[in-house]
């Protein structure tokens, strides 16, 4: 990428791992000065490379008990869909909105408290924000997470045998 040289790259891999790594940290595991750190977090948020901060927050703690991947395929795809995107990623409970390749052109998902909340939340994408747009939508369920956003959630869970 132009602007950015190898250190660049490890920092933006440590940042991934942990946003809240201090300049301190950040600056031991690259082999840099904490000030080095500053000036170059600070171009790589200028050239784009940081798009912002937020934390992983489990949904249980906001009463979302269901985390759900809505694929959407279109019927037309054009400038006007794009404006109905944006709108839907405006949504509190909506985490990501992709276009992707094949079949399905758009991926959402989005947390909810329950499953007659995801059932309205996929009626209105058919009445209300893709009326026009949407052919249909597949929804998928997400049982259990092991890694969001280059953070590893798992942990080893530990067998409990009798002795």
């Amino acid at each position: 990428m132009v602007g950015i040289d190898e250190k660049d790259e490890e920092i933006l891999r440590e940042l991934r791992k942990n946003g809240r790594a201090t300049l301190t940290e950040l600056g031991r595991k690259v082999g840099l000065s904490p000030a080095s750190i500053k000036n170059r977090i600070e171009k790589l948020e200028s050239l784009g490379a940081i798009k912002g901060y937020s934390a992983i927050v489990d949904p249980t703690f906001l009463n979302e008990f269901v985390q759900a991947i809505i694929e959407v395929e279109l019927l037309n795809d054009n400038e006007e869909v794009d404006k109905l995107l944006y709108n839907i990623s405006q949504l509190d409970n909506v985490i990501g909105v992709y276009r992707k390749t094949g079949e399905f052109q758009v991926l959402i998902r989005a947390n909810f408290k329950d499953i007659s909340q995801l059932k309205e939340f996929v009626r209105n994408l058919s009445s209300k924000y893709l009326k026009k747009s949407m052919k249909r939508a597949r929804v998928s369920v997400i049982i259990d997470a092991f890694k969001e956003n280059g953070v590893v959630l798992y942990r080893e869970r530990r067998s409990r045998r009798r002795r």
